[in-house]
Order: structure tokens, then C-alpha cells, then sequence
């Protein structure tokens, strides 16, 4: 097609053969997306366009794609092609001379570096044929002759970061493993597909590429065929092999008269007036750009990388139809695999909204030997995937096309920019390791021939650096070869499998359905085997079935042991108070008489707010023996909360109180008791506890009998609790643990042992009633047991069990417990007001070190438990998402509140669930493992941030005991921690200066902590919950904890040199010698800048830019320069010149070069 032949006749064939259909097909004002156009094919249309002179853009034609705006657009923007002479490249640029890497290039070398973060691999696609009787010494000859044709094969990467072509090859050599005789052959043969699937080849010493051919019995043969893709991306690895079976058919390779170097600089001038067109374009979106997807990747150091390969093949048959589905929707299917790779990583990912790295191949037709090259040609497009709404595939599928095609439209600023521009806004490195990458439209992998000679393509993978997932889509036997290379050793137990069996089930759901998949939003994708284990138990009551009264309430089993053995103590105080059962019932039964005497009736609410201490105890039972309800209210509440609660549910009376409706215990002790107290269903409401609520104001949880006896009857049954039962009672009144602590030891016959008010704060008082009172259980939140092991006084020997609950439970608890009282058992229990105290457990026998804390475990009995997206629907195993409970111990509600009683208590697949507003994970074993709070989460310039996280690496420490990390929200929102140091006696300054020092080799950058301050013990509530603000007060006070102590000044003469190239480069106006290069705002590009600059100015070559990443301070570079040359003095020499000529100006400078010339 000329110049002047672009009418629509022309075009319309043109485009039908590009697509694979008829000219006829393709009307006018058909869309050509909707016919299968590929976003690949149409690059190439717009190159093809361009090089006949024509201005037009992808943006043009992908906004408007009919093939008569397109006859309307080509023709527009047609122009005559001036002949002129070819653009000489720069003197960096020359064929065989050293050149720069273009940006993709540069980011593989960087990447490799084991000092990155998914580094430590090089990118390369491994492939292997299996075939019949090929001949090494044919291979050879062939081989020589592909190496002669192309000169990137023969390249070498300097340490500087350029690459070098050379005349002699830098590769090994066709390598022959002779199997014909051996017995094991296929072991063999497996265990060099093992080694060149992770080898890395030294492209500094010119090493390209690999050849190895592996010759079987009955005359098979099997090629290993693996090239570096610094050298060459996927097309250039398809030219290679046909190129390859070319010259094995004895037929020539003529040169090609071009070069990569030469494409580099040959680039076309007007892609400049594009190039800051799509800059732009980025820099406007640069802030509204999401993360990488969080997929559930192991958060320690993996050790070596692993490559595994997983892939499925739709033949030609189910291709068709997918082509057909996908065009009947408007979409083409590699833009329908995508949309269906995007739902499955989403479905495995915290964040619903997250980029996706898609490699673009774009060669410009700079020439007519640029479609021969071998060389990489590839750029990419960060592509932004938004799955927050619920949408049918089809659409789903439509709008990932539209921005697909705007981002496209801009891939000359390339996706590795953009990541590098987001790293200098956020503060810390941006990647984008989740890869999916579209060959459809370019024919198939390989062509006929090539397969003719060296076989069938039966293994192919491909690694790259930053990279843990790789999804790529081509066409071979006349259908689709879906293939993921996954960074396998990154991920959680079983994550890659139930991925990729999630993903396949998806895509050939696409096509054996006759379009109903396509109509659907994508349902949950947890794997069938995941579900089973979590599907509620019978005993889980549904909302369909009515609910029949029982008569288990929770003052029941106190008043029948006081008929039955009255004199069995009930509960111990001191050190030889004590009150039996009859005692404690007479006492309660009083105050239930005075309580009616006063008016209370069935269901009537009651204050309690009464110090520690038995008196509690007797009357929030003489409440409940009144048929009330009872609702505790701490004696440290501020008077007017208390009020507030007071008016809130309405009291009748108030036991404690002042005033008119107040009533004491004592006043009843001469009034005459109730005759029998009142015992009405287990479905009536037993308590009210009121917890702070998301306005500010507190919120009344009404929690009825069955509720409550629902998690005490679970733990008396697994513990085995009897009449031996003898708790320490440490809970507040106004906290649900008190109501395990109590009831479950009149359920079970034992003795509650009780702390007096004036002992409440007091561990080591807790620590005598321990060994004085025999002690054999103890209920309560985390920091109270942490506080009565840091006492380090001996607990005796009469303690057999723990169960803690309340807030997250520390894995070096159960560690310190254990060691003291070896045969103690040890429960983490997971709850909430909202779920009668306690909904689920998990004993330790044994700590898996995948665990950040104890998990929540598995449901009480007669209990459920779901984890839910952002949407509601179901997550798999290992990804966060937000708790669900049901079952017989869920609240009854809010009080006055039907509003929030419907937000938060939902009914779904025919169970009331409560949602709790914990964000968790299911992990090894079905087991329900806590991460920290929904509303922990805080955005810090773009980056989603999980507060427990941070917390959870922090204590992590060998230096930290305990640690909270806590959110500054006065203005700006700002990160604080403090920590609890391991040793009382560590400078606190020190310990804080070293954690920070630690941390940040765990935590990218946005998640370090502004400030940190080290305490003698974490803040707690009345509660004995961590007191956040407390912790961001403390922070704010503490001046020694800034994350940036005081800038160091340079201290020799290289360190100014240094200090001088860091602040030109970077555009700072002072470097530290020990500020990070990376905090400086610098990145990879920058730091390949600064060795340059370096390099030059000390005449010295040993500077690398590894060396730079090692440690990347100016303190650090200097240390590494002295190292390498063995001495400072002529480094300070050379230095000090370079200082002083940097100080001077223009003027000064000539003035000293003629003195110098004058002499």
C-alpha cells in the first residue's frame, strides 16, 4: 500500500487480513475491536502507517476504530516523505562501540542484583524442543552463523551499566549431553531443565544466550534454547530460532544492514513531541495511580528464587469460540484473558485497585531491517485495574479495554518511568511484579519450520527481575498457549496452585458456557476444597428456622449449687475471705428483693457501677435473679459518659449510685430476700455492655443468656473445667471477660478468686493471690499476662491453664508462659463484645513460623466464621479481608440503634453474620489468623498502610518485647510506634536508633514510622487495651526519636566530592554522608548517573553502581572506593582538587586555567 493507496477498500482488506477474517466482514463503521483486533496488531498499523508518512497515533486510531475514520484519519494526516540523508548517531551510539541500555535494559540490569527487592534472577526465556536427530555439528555451524547475523548475541554489558558489541562472542558453546545409553535419561534430562530454568548468564563477560542439546535414545534429541532478554524480548527470540533452523537448513544469513545501536539513535524525531505528550499524560495521573497488587507473598527473605511453570493449552476449537464470545462483547481475547487474569489476582489481593505490568512491542520502522533485529524492542504499560465495582465480565472486560488503549496511547513515557516517578513521590521504590503479557496477533510462537527441524516446543518458562508473577497468552497449533511463570518460593503454601486452577476454570468458562459467564459479574473464586472446611456446622442457627427458648441462663447453675451443696465456696478474697454459694445466693436474692421493692421488672435495665470485689459479684446477680438486665459501668468512668450511658439505656436503678435511684448492697442486707429467683428464657436479654463507638459516643450491646452460655459451655467442655476451677478474676466489671471469668465458674462448681479495687494495678499482688489461692486458670487480655511474667516472681505450680482475648495475642507470650510453667495449656481466643465475649480458639502446642501473632484459631461450637472482601464475597486462603461471625453467640444488637444493628449485623446465604471490623486471614489449617483492625488501615501519600503490620515487624526485633504502632491524625497523618525494649536497663535513644536501623531492611519506606519512642511498658485503657493515644502523645513529646537524626556533615575530602555529585545529580541542596540516596529521592537511573560522575571525576573504573546498592550513602561509597583502591591518600588528593574546582565560578575557573597555560 503507497502512499496515496489508503482508501477504504485498500484498508479494509488490509485490516481483515490482519484479523483473520473476510474483507467482507468488515463494514464501514464496524468496530474492529469488537472483530478481534488486537491492541498488538494495531502497534504495528500505526508503524506501518507512520513510515509512509502519515502522523497518526494509536490514541487516533483507538478512539476511533472503523475503518472509515481511520480512511478519514491516515489520509489527514498524510504528508510526502521528504528523502534525507540518515541521521548520524552520537558518538555513544556506533555499531561496535559501547552504547547505553535502552529503559527496559537498564531496569533488567538493575533488577538482577541480589540487593533488590525480587532481584537475584536474570530475565530470560528458557525453551526446549523436542525433535528427531539433530546434528550437534550442524547446530554448530548454524549456530555461528545466527551469532555472525546478530549483534546482540555477541554484546556485553559493562559493569557501568552500557553495553559493548564485540567480535568474538562472549557465549560457552553448543553443549552436548549424550543420553543415547543411559537408563535414567529422563532424570538427566530433568535435571537440566532444573539447572537452565534458574541459571543466570554473565552478560558481563558477553554471555547472551545458552545452547545445549540433549541427544536420547532411538535417535530423539531435545534443544535447551535459553536467551537473556537484556540481548532480546520474546519477538526477538522468535526471529532466533527461525533464523537458527534457516541456516541448519544449509541456507544463507545475509547481514543485515542495521544495528539495535543504530535504532536506539535512529528513533524517529517526532516521537519526541509524543514522548512529552504521554510524560504529561502520567505526571496528571501520577498521583491517583494505584500499588502493585498484595498478593499473599512469605515476608522473610525466601533464599534462592525458584521458577516454576504452570500451563494450559485451549486448541483451536474452544480459541474459535472464544474469539466468537469476545467479539460478540466488544472486546478481543487477549483483552478477555487479561480481564480474567485481573479478576483472579484481584481475588487474591488486599486492594482492589492495583497495576498490572503489560509488556508492549513496538518496533519502529526506522528502517527496513528493524523487523530483522534481534534486540529489546519492548516497553510497558503500567496498567491501572480498578475491580471496587460489581460488574458483569462483559463490562468488566469493556472498560479494562478503554484503559488499556488510553494507556497505550502514551507508552512512549514507558511504565519503568512511571514506577521510577512514583518511587520520587512516595518516598520509597515502586514495582509492579505482577506481569501479563499478550503475543496474540503476532502469529504463531513458532513458525512451521523451525518446528520441522528442532521439534515441538514441550517446556518453556521465562523469569525476570522485580517479577513474581508472569502471565503470558500466544498462539501455537492453532490455539492459545496460556502459560505463568511464578517466583514460586515468594508466595504462601498451595497460593500459585489454587491461583492458576482458579484462573483456568475462569477462561474456559469463557468459552463452554455459550456467554452466560460473560453476562455474570465473576463470582468468589475460593477453591472448592477451602469452602468445605469453612461451611457452617449443623448446630449454626439459621435465620429460616425458628428459634425454641431454653433454660440455661446464666445465673441458673450459681442458684442450683447453692441448693445443692450450699456450703462449696464460691468465691475468695485476700487472703481468707470467702463466701459460699448459699452465702452468695442469699446475699443476691436480697438485692433482687430490694430491686423489685424499687420497681424493676422483668427485662428493666440496671446499673451496676461498683468497685472491685465480691459486692460486684452479688449484685449484678441479684440483677439477673430480678429478671433484669444488668449494664456495668466502670468506677473510673468520667461522670459525664457514665451519664450519658445512664440515660442511654434507661435504668430503673442504679447499683452504686447516688441519688434517688441509687441503691448499695449493704442497704439490703437486712431486707428480707426474694423467695426464688427469676429464671426466664435463654433468649432474653442477660447484659448490656456500652464500647466506644465510631462517633464518639458509646453504643449499648444487648446480649442475651443463650449468647453468653453459648462461649462459656465451649470452654468448660474443652477445658475439662469442675469443681477444681479457680480463676483470678482480673477483668473490669464493664469489660466482657469479667462475665467468662464469673459464670463459667458458677456453670462449672468452682471458685472465682477475686482482686480487690486497691489490687487491680498491682501484678505482684496478682502473682500472691496466684500461689496463696492455687490459681489454676487465668482470663484476661494479653498485657495483663505480659505484666504478671515481667514480674519474674515465681507463679508456682498450680496455674493449668491461660486464655487470652481482648486484642491481638503475642506469640513470645505463650514462649514465656511455657518456659515457666512447661505444663500449662495456652489459649488465644478471638471475640468481641458483639459475640458474647468469645467466638473462636486456637490452643498452642506448636508455633507455625508463618504466625504474626496467635490466630484467632477455629469457631466455638455452634459458631461461624467468614472472611469477606471489600464486596462481600468470600477470600481463599492467606488473603486479608474482613471477619464474619455467626451462630448462637451473636449480640442481640445496639441498643436504640437499628440503624447501625442493620450495618452491622447482615444476613447472607441464610446466617446472621455480625461483622467485626477485624481484618484477618485464613492461614495453615483453616486456621483464622488476625492482622489488625479495617479501620487500621490509613492511606500515607498513595500507599495503603495496615498499622498491625508494622507493629508485627517491630516486635519481631530481638531488641523489642512488645510494640504498637499508631497514627498522629493532627493534620497530616503521620506514623508513630513505640517499643518496649527487651532489656528495662538499654539506653532508650540506642535501642529506638537500632530498631530504626532494622526496620527499614524490613519496611519500605512509607511504612517506617516518623517517630518512635521506647517505654518501660506500652500505655493501656482501663481495659488493658493498648492506649493509642497515650503512645501518639509520648511520641509527640520525644525529641530523640526522629526517624532522620541530625544531618551528618562531610568529614573528609571524598566525602565533599561525594557530597557535591549526590547533590547535583539528585538536585538536593545538602547530602548527608549518611542519608540514603533512595530517601534523597534518587533511583536507579539516578544512581547509574552518580557513578558515571564519579568514574570521571577520580579517573577510576572499579565504581559500580552494585557497589552504590550495597550501601547507598555517600559515607558508604566512600568507604567501598577506599576499600577497592587499598589506600585514601590519592582518592583524598584527587578529591580535594575536585572540591576546589567545584567551589570556584566561571570566571575564577579560566582565570586559574591561564594561569596554568601561562606557566
Amino acid at each position: 500500500m503507497d502512499q496515496q493507496g489508503t482508501g477504504s477498500d485498500q484498508l479494509r482488506t488490509l485490516v481483515a487480513e490482519l484479523i483473520g477474517i473476510e474483507p467482507e466482514a468488515v463494514s464501514g463503521d464496524a468496530n474492529l475491536f469488537e472483530l478481534g483486533l488486537e491492541s498488538i496488531v494495531l502497534m504495528r498499523l500505526v508503524g506501518r502507517f507512520r513510515k509512509q508518512g502519515s502522523k497518526v497515533t494509536f490514541a487516533d486510531l483507538a478512539s476511533r476504530p472503523t475503518v472509515s475514520a481511520w480512511t478519514e484519519l491516515v489520509g489527514a494526516a498524510s504528508r510526502p516523505v521528504p528523502h534525507t540523508p540518515a541521521r548520524e548517531p552520537e558518538a555513544n551510539q556506533l555499531d561496535a562501540d559501547t552504547f547505553d541500555l535502552a529503559v527496559l535494559q537498564h531496569a533488567y540490569w538493575i533488577g538482577r542484583s541480589a540487593e533488590q527487592r525480587f532481584g537475584g534472577v536474570s530475565p530470560h526465556l528458557y525453551t526446549e524442543f523436542d525433535g528427531e536427530a539433530v546434528d550437534p555439528d550442524r547446530l554448530r555451524d548454524a549456530l555461528d552463523a545466527v551469532v555472525r547475523r546478530h549483534d546482540m548475541l555477541r554484546a556485553r554489558i559493562t559493569d557501568n551499566g552500557e553495553q559493548r558489541i564485540e567480535s568474538i562472542p562472549g557465549w560457552r558453546g553448543l553443549t552436548v549431553h549424550d543420553l543415547r545409553t543411559e537408563v535414567d535419561a529422563a532424570v538427566e534430562l530433568e535435571r537440566t531443565r532444573q539447572r537452565l530454568t534458574h541459571q543466570m548468564l554473565n552478560i558481563e563477560s558477553g554471555e547472551m544466550f545458552s545452547v545445549d542439546l540433549s541427544l536420547l535414545p532411538d535417535g530423539r534429541t531435545r534443544l535447551h534454547l535459553d536467551l537473556d532478554m537484556i540481548a532480546g524480548d520474546a519477538v526477538s527470540f522468535r526471529i532466533l530460532v527461525a533464523d537458527l533452523a534457516r541456516a541448519y537448513d544449509g541456507r544463507s544469513l545475509p547481514a543485515i544492514d542495521y544495528s539495535y545501536a543504530r535504532y536506539l539513535a535512529d528513533r524517529p524525531h517526532d516521537r519526541r513531541s509524543a514522548r512529552a505528550q504521554a510524560e504529561r499524560y502520567w505526571s496528571e495521573r501520577r498521583d491517583s495511580l494505584p500499588g502493585a497488587p498484595t498478593l499473599p507473598l512469605l515476608e522473610r527473605d525466601s533464599g534462592t528464587p525458584t521458577a516454576t511453570r504452570r500451563a494450559f493449552h485451549l486448541d483451536s476449537q474452544a480459541y474459535s469460540a472464544l474469539q466468537s464470545q469476545a467479539r460478540a462483547h466488544g472486546v478481543t481475547p487477549a483483552v478477555a484473558v487479561a480481564a480474567a487474569f485481573a479478576e483472579v489476582v484481584g481475588a487474591w489481593s488486599r486492594e482492589q485497585r492495583f497495576l498490572l505490568n503489560v509488556p508492549m512491542f513496538d518496533r519502529a520502522p526506522t528502517h527496513p531491517g528493524v523487523g530483522d533485529l534481534v534486540g529489546d524492542f519492548s516497553s510497558s504499560v503500567m496498567l491501572d485495574v480498578d475491580l471496587s465495582e460489581t460488574l458483569s465480565f462483559a463490562e468488566r472486560s469493556r472498560r479494562l479495554r478503554a484503559r488499556l488503549h488510553e494507556d497505550a496511547a502514551h507508552v512512549d513515557y514507558s511504565g519503568v518511568e512511571v514506577l521510577r516517578d512514583l518511587g520520587r513521590r512516595r518516598g520509597a521504590t515502586v514495582l509492579a511484579p505482577v506481569v501479563f503479557t499478550s503475543a496474540l496477533g503476532l502469529g504463531e510462537l513458532f513458525d512451521a519450520r523451525a518446528r520441522q527441524v528442532f521439534g515441538n516446543p514441550v517446556w518453556i518458562v521465562s523469569q525476570g527481575p522485580q517479577v513474581v508473577l508472569d502471565a503470558q497468552i500466544t498462539e501455537l497449533d492453532g490455539g492459545v498457549l496460556v502459560n505463568w511463570d511464578i517466583r514460586e518460593n515468594e508466595f504462601l503454601p498451595g497460593v500459585p496452585d489454587a491461583m492458576f486452577d482458579a484462573f483456568e476454570a475462569l477462561v474456559r468458562g469463557l468459552v463452554a458456557d455459550h456467554g452466560a459467564a460473560w453476562r455474570e459479574p465473576v463470582g468468589q473464586l475460593v477453591p472448592p476444597r477451602q469452602l468445605a472446611v469453612r461451611t457452617p456446622s449443623p448446630d449454626v442457627p439459621r435465620t429460616d428456622a425458628s428459634p425454641v427458648a431454653g433454660t440455661e441462663t446464666l445465673h441458673r447453675a450459681v442458684f442450683d449449687r447453692a441448693l445443692s451443696n450450699p456450703v462449696a465456696i464460691a468465691l475468695e478474697w485476700d487472703e481468707n475471705e470467702s463466701m459460699t454459694y448459699g452465702e452468695l445466693c442469699d446475699r443476691a436474692l436480697r438485692v433482687a428483693a430490694a430491686l423489685a421493692g424499687r420497681g424493676v421488672a422483668v427485662g428493666d435495665t440496671v446499673g451496676v457501677t461498683l468497685p472491685k470485689g465480691p459486692e460486684q459479684v452479688v449484685a449484678i446477680l441479684g440483677v439477673l435473679a430480678a429478671g433484669g438486665v444488668y449494664v456495668p459501668i466502670g468506677v473510673d468512668q468520667p461522670a459525664n459518659r457514665a451519664a450519658l450511658i445512664a440515660r442511654r439505656a434507661e435504668f430503673a436503678v442504679t447499683i452504686g449510685g447516688s441519688g434517688e435511684d441509687g441503691l448499695t448492697v449493704s442497704d439490703t442486707i437486712l431486707g428480707e430476700p426474694l423467695p426464688a429467683p427469676h429464671l426466664g428464657p435463654d433468649t432474653a436479654a442477660a447484659y448490656m455492655i456500652f464500647t466506644s463507638g465510631s462517633t464518639g459516643e458509646p453504643k449499648g450491646v444487648v446480649v442475651s443468656h443463650r449468647a453468653a452460655m453459648n462461649t462459656i459451655g465451649d470452654l468448660i467442655d474443652r477445658f475439662a473445667l469442675d469443681e477444681r476451677y479457680r480463676p483470678l478474676c482480673l477483668s473490669e466489671l464493664d469489660f466482657d471477660l469479667c462475665t467468662f471469668d464469673l459464670f463459667s465458674v458458677f456453670a462449672a462448681g468452682g471458685t472465682a478468686v477475686l482482686i480487690q479495687e486497691h489490687e487491680r494495678r498491682d501484678p505482684q499482688r496478682w502473682v500472691s493471690l496466684i500461689r496463696s489461692h492455687r490459681v489454676t486458670a487465668i482470663s484476661c487480655v494479653p498485657p495483663l499476662l505480659d505484666m504478671i511474667l515481667s514480674t519474674g516472681d515465681d507463679l508456682g505450680g498450680s496455674l493449668e491453664v491461660v486464655m487470652l482475648g481482648g486484642d491481638k495475642v503475642g506469640i513470645d507470650l505463650y514462649r514465656r508462659l511455657t518456659a515457666a510453667l512447661p505444663g500449662c495449656r495456652f489459649a488465644g481466643l478471638g471475640g468481641a463484645t458483639e459475640t458474647a465475649i468469645h467466638n473462636s480458639i486456637c490452643e498452642v502446642v506448636d508455633v507455625d513460623p508463618n504466625w504474626r501473632t496467635v490466630p484467632f484459631g477455629v469457631p466455638l461450637r455452634s459458631m461461624a466464621m467468614r472472611v469477606v472482601d471489600a464486596r462481600g464475597r468470600r477470600v481463599p486462603d492467606w488473603v486479608p479481608g474482613e471477619l464474619w461471625v455467626a451462630g448462637t453467640g451473636l449480640a442481640e444488637g445496639y441498643l436504640g440503634d437499628p440503624e447501625r444493628t442493620s450495618d452491622r449485623f447482615v444476613v447472607v446465604d441464610g446466617y446472621r453474620w455480625y461483622r467485626t471490623g477485624d481484618l484477618v486471614r485464613y492461614g495453615a489449617g483453616s486456621m483464622v489468623e488476625f492482622l489488625g483492625r479495617v479501620d487500621n488501615q490509613i492511606k500515607i501519600n498513595g500507599f495503603r498502610i495496615e498499622l498491625g503490620e508494622i507493629a508485627s515487624v517491630l516486635c519481631d526485633d530481638p531488641e523489642v518485647a512488645t510494640a504498637a504502632a499508631v497514627v498522629d491524625r493532627t493534620g497530616t497523618p503521620a506514623l508513630m510506634a513505640a517499643v518496649v525494649p527487651t532489656d528495662p536497663a538499654a539506653d532508650p535513644s540506642e535501642t529506638v536508633a537500632g530498631v530504626f536501623t532494622r526496620i527499614v531492611e524490613r519496611l519500605p519506606a512509607h511504612m517506617v514510622p516518623e517517630r518512635m519512642v521506647a517505654l518501660r511498658a506500652l500505655p493501656l485503657t482501663v481495659n488493658g487495651k493498648i492506649d493509642s493515644a497515650a503512645i501518639v502523645r509520648q511520641c509527640r513529646a520525644a525529641v530523640d526519636t526522629e526517624r532522620a537524626t541530625a544531618r551528618v556533615a562531610p568529614r573528609t575530602h571524598l566525602e565533599r566530592a561525594l557530597a557535591l555529585i549526590w547533590q547535583s545529580v539528585l538536585g538536593v541542596e545538602e547530602a548527608g554522608v549518611t542519608d540514603s540516596l533512595f530517601a534523597l529521592g534518587g533511583d536507579s537511573v539516578l544512581a547509574t548517573t552518580i557513578v558515571a560522575r564519579v568514574r570521571a571525576a577520580f579517573d577510576i573504573t572499579s565504581v559500580t553502581v552494585r557497589m552504590l546498592f550495597t550501601n547507598p550513602t555517600v559515607a558508604g561509597l566512600a568507604h567501598n572506593m577506599i576499600a577497592d583502591q587499598g589506600t585514601a591518600k590519592s582518592l583524598e588528593s584527587t578529591a580535594e582538587i575536585y572540591v576546589s574546582i567545584e567551589s570556584m565560578s566561571e570566571d575564577e575557573l579560566l582565570a586559574a586555567l591561564e594561569q596554568q597555560h601561562t606557566r
